[in-house]
């Protein structure tokens, strides 16, 4: 009877080590939880928590640093890696005994899930079953064209694959549907937080003209900081991404256009010489690429308007050519360059 309870409790403590790699997966530290390791998983959670957030600050804040904000992030995501690996080998340490005991024949559904949550099919083919894998595969990509579909049939591909496990495990359905429900509202909560970094926050945008050479060129991406003017309105040297006006509207522009504020609200801006008179007075531009607009009429900015002009004076198409910009027509203000990498960094 003792002998009874006692290999009783010995399976009751087995840790699942493909379950422990599906937690990770949501987020590190919690399959280090899963297997009793506490200390280690608080902590993994605290560091990975702190280093996302080190990431973020240095990358999207206009005074972080870029370049070193990228390095935190790489160490972060390779943090997270080792942690996926380190949660199976918690749960082998504590499973050791009990594992040896276990036939290597056997196909572990935990591993089917795993593989079928990075790429829907490839489980039912690591259990056998070809065909369906094929089937599964096939209909996951074609339905990526559908928002949703994706994150959806992820989870309902995984369940099918654990419950199509050889091994008898009705008792554990309810882990794997906890699984599934988890990866659908953990994948659904990581498309609104991008939706709603990119709609207030920032958002990446890909540099498409030269006007703007030498500062940005064509196939440069850059970081548009949409946050910055809740704060305070642009400011003279800033370059920002707007909305077409309304008189581009009228010649068929429809694309958002990259330009740098020259002159503000109640200022007079007027062009000699090929150089620009804030108030009377010389603007210093050791930005610009040449001066072939060499003459302007004065023109006073009205209020909530903003003269802007192109780095590249020779093919920019800017405020000297259709008027100024609303200020309500500014979407952000691109801070930093993501692409390419040797010219990463601050944008002035």
């Amino acid at each position: 009877m003792s002998k009874s309870k006692q290999n009783s409790s010995s399976v009751l403590s087995v840790k699942e080590p493909w379950l422990a790699v599906n937690l990770s997966l949501f987020f590190p530290g919690i399959g280090q939880l899963y297997t009793g390791n506490v200390a280690k998983g608080c902590f993994l959670i605290l560091i990975q928590l702190g280093l996302y957030g080190l990431s973020i600050g240095l990358i999207f804040s206009s005074s972080g640093n870029i370049i070193l904000g990228s390095l935190v992030l790489v160490i972060t995501l390779c943090l997270s890696v080792w942690t996926i690996f380190d949660s199976y080998q918690c749960a082998e340490n504590v499973n050791r005994l009990v594992l040896k005991r276990r036939k290597k024949r056997v196909k572990d559904p935990w591993l089917a899930v795993f593989v079928s949550r990075l790429i829907p099919g490839v489980g039912h083919l690591y259990m056998n079953k070809v065909w369906l894998s094929i089937l599964l595969f096939t209909f996951f990509v074609s339905s990526l064209l559908v928002d949703l579909v994706p994150i959806l049939l992820k989870a309902l591909i995984a369940y099918h694959v654990y419950i199509e496990s050889p091994i008898g495990r009705k008792a554990k359905k309810r882990n794997i549907l906890i699984v599934c429900i988890f990866s659908v509202i953990l994948s659904m909560l990581i498309a609104i937080q991008f939706l709603f970094i990119k709609s207030y926050i920032a958002e990446p945008y890909l540099v498409f003209t030269d006007s703007m050479t030498p500062t940005l060129q064509s196939g440069d991406r850059v970081l548009v900081d949409k946050y910055i003017y809740r704060l305070h309105s642009p400011q003279r040297g800033d370059i920002v991404l707007f909305f077409p006006t309304a008189t581009l509207q009228k010649q068929n522009f429809q694309e958002i256009l990259i330009k740098r504020v020259i002159g503000l609200p109640g200022e007079e801006v007027e062009i000699q010489g090929g150089r620009v008179y804030i108030n009377h007075q010389p603007l210093e531009e050791n930005y610009i690429k040449n001066t072939v607009k060499s003459q302007s009429q004065p023109i006073t900015i009205p209020p909530n308007s903003y003269l802007v002009l192109g780095d590249n004076r020779t093919t920019s198409y800017d405020s000297l050519d259709w008027g100024l910009v609303p200020r309500p027509n500014i979407r952000g203000k691109i801070s930093k360059r993501l692409w390419p990498l040797q010219r990463m960094g601050e944008i002035r």
